[in-house]
């Protein structure tokens, strides 16, 4: 069974760990074809070291849902690793790439999310709470039939 994982943020820690692990580790290249990274900015040097360890780096333009939509089947990506950038827009950019991965047909979700973020007021804290909240949009599709997600998200804290 092929796999195609597509991973958000890569030029980010979290998302530049997860890609260069996948990319990396022998137990894992047995089981992953390909790996396509979105970047913000792809000249990153994080996104170039990724590509020399043999990910595919696509520009990501908040804002542009189709050409997200476009770049997944392209991919042929049948895996979305959605790591939520550490931008104040986070909340709209992990919303619009949710949506990007169920109009693609994207089978699989996974949504990083934040530890502790189940505790954090949203008054107070109101950054860590939109964990919550995405959480909450992820896992809305499962169990929806006309999507191949309905059946996959998944969250990791």
């Amino acid at each position: 069974m092929s796999r195609n994982i597509c991973i958000t943020s890569v030029e980010g820690q979290t998302g530049f760990l997860i890609a260069e692990l996948l990319l990396t580790d022998e137990e894992f290249k047995k089981k992953v074809d390909s790996v396509t990274g979105l970047a913000f900015d792809p000249n990153h040097a994080k996104a170039k070291e990724l590509a020399g360890l043999g990910a595919v780096i696509v520009p990501h333009k908040p804002g542009r849902e189709r050409e997200v939509v476009e770049t997944l089947k392209k991919t042929g990506c049948d895996t979305i690793c959605l790591v939520p950038p550490a931008r104040a827009d986070k909340f709209d950019i992990a919303a619009e790439l949710s949506s990007a991965a169920k109009k693609a047909g994207v089978n699989n979700m996974l949504l990083i999310s934040a530890a502790g973020c189940d505790y954090a007021e949203r008054d107070k804290q109101p950054r860590l709470r939109e964990f919550i909240d995405l959480e909450t949009l992820v896992l809305s599709s499962k169990g929806e039939a006309d999507t191949p997600l309905g059946n996959s998200p998944c969250v990791i804290r």
